[in-house]
């Protein structure tokens, strides 16, 4: 069980006569070790939650210490909330599966049916409402009658390579997003871009979205002053999804090698298999694989680098990138329109134009931010300056007040 520092909950939250009961729901459980935004997003969220808000949290235990089917209160970080393990987690790996019916979104809906009626029961005696981060979910909550908030992490058009089974069947995407968007109360994306894209594809429900970005946990991501033994170290965290694009991370690292002359490593946090790229030879003495890491360990690791990479063909809000910059490390990163507001050249790191040279540049941007770091250019607080506006607290104010108005109980300020 991770324990961090806890923050003060919201000091504006209301005073009410009955308590705001909001129901989180995954397929990882937020004490293990699954890697992904979806998995940072809850557990953050517990830890950040204000004290008018009283959790509930149903999925698997992982751990194996709690009752099954049965409410549970368990501590995290310092908070303690209700927890209703639905399953056990004997596998909890990073896979990706090769059907629709081996995928997790799918596995965790035909649990979560099996057990339609304790989550109904549950929920409805409760009063809750939740919150669910995979559109196929929405119907379900519909049939039980329980109001919902929907979100969405990531999305990529069906031109991108990705390893997600779900997200090649773009028919059945778009009709889950469409259906979600019908039946739930409020639906966030991201990014802006992604907000504005829905309300033209789904105009009739254009009310509906809203952007809430993601955010770096600022009692664990802080600013703190670069190594000075003159050895390179890069970082990449996170699944290796094709999405992702390591094959290019890697194509560059190894071309930066031949413009570095000092010590070079790669570090590596989660746990995809690098050995299936073509291209991780060239990198492979280099690389240091941490495997999947509670978010303490991760912030610890990012401390000790110096300079983090993303190579993907999208993303939602990439908080990997937003964790870097709040621990004050510049970040090297192909073009993604987002990143745009928080990448500034000499001050945070560098945007990569995405063309036939980019993976030269990219080499070319690390040896610069390298020297940049030695010459005492870049400097960690001006590097978290950059991403000042994602702080949680900050941002989750809109989506508390969503379940606030939800259980008929005034709004903070």
């Amino acid at each position: 069980m991770t324990m961090t520092t806890e923050r003060a909950p919201e000091a504006s939250a209301p005073a009410t006569t009955k308590p705001v009961r909001v129901a989180l729901f995954n397929s990882g459980d937020p004490r293990g070790l699954k890697v992904g935004g979806i998995e940072t997003y809850i557990r953050d969220y517990i830890q950040f939650h204000p004290e008018d808000i009283d959790l509930l949290f149903v999925g698997p235990d992982e751990i194996g210490d709690l009752k099954l089917d049965e409410i549970n209160e368990v501590t995290f970080r310092g908070r303690t909330i209700k927890f209703l393990p639905i399953s056990r987690m004997h596998d909890d790996a990073n896979k990706y599966p090769d059907s629709i019916m081996a995928s997790d979104t799918f596995r965790f809906l035909k649990l979560m049916w099996s057990k339609r009626a304790l989550i109904g029961k549950v929920l409805k005696s409760g009063n809750y409402s939740a919150e669910i981060r995979r559109v196929e979910y929405a119907p379900f909550f519909t049939y039980l009658r329980v109001p919902f908030v929907q979100m969405i992490h990531v999305w990529g058009d069906k031109s991108k390579p990705m390893s997600s089974i779900l997200g090649k069947h773009h028919y059945i995407r778009t009709g889950t997003e469409y259906l979600a968007a019908a039946l739930c109360y409020r639906f966030y994306t991201v990014n802006p871009d992604l907000t504005a894209m829905f309300k033209r594809q789904y105009k009739p429900f254009g009310k509906k979205f809203d952007t809430l970005t993601t955010w770096a946990n600022t009692d664990l991501y802080r600013p703190t002053p670069f190594n000075t033994d003159g050895t390179l170290r890069l970082l990449f965290a996170g699944r290796t999804d094709d999405f992702k694009r390591l094959d290019i991370m890697m194509e560059a690292v190894a071309a930066a090698r031949k413009l570095i002359s000092d010590p070079i490593e790669f570090h590596y946090v989660g746990d995809g298999d690098l050995n299936k790229y073509a291209q991780f030879p060239a990198t492979e003495d280099i690389t240091v694989r941490h495997g999947r890491q509670p978010a303490t360990e991760v912030a610890k690791i990012v401390s000790h680098i110096d300079i983090g990479l993303l190579t993907s063909e999208f993303e939602g809000m990439p908080r990997f990138v937003i964790e870097c910059m709040a621990s004050g490390r510049p970040v090297v990163a192909l073009h993604l329109p987002q990143l745009e507001k928080i990448t500034r050249d000499t001050v945070s790191g560098y945007l990569v134009p995405r063309s036939d040279d980019q993976v030269r540049v990219i080499a070319q941007r690390i040896a610069d931010t390298w020297a940049g770091i030695k010459a005492g250019q870049f400097d960690p607080e001006k590097v978290a300056d950059c991403v000042d506006a994602h702080r949680p607290t900050t941002l989750l104010k809109k989506i508390w007040n969503d379940h606030r108005r939800l259980a008929g109980q005034p709004e903070a300020a």
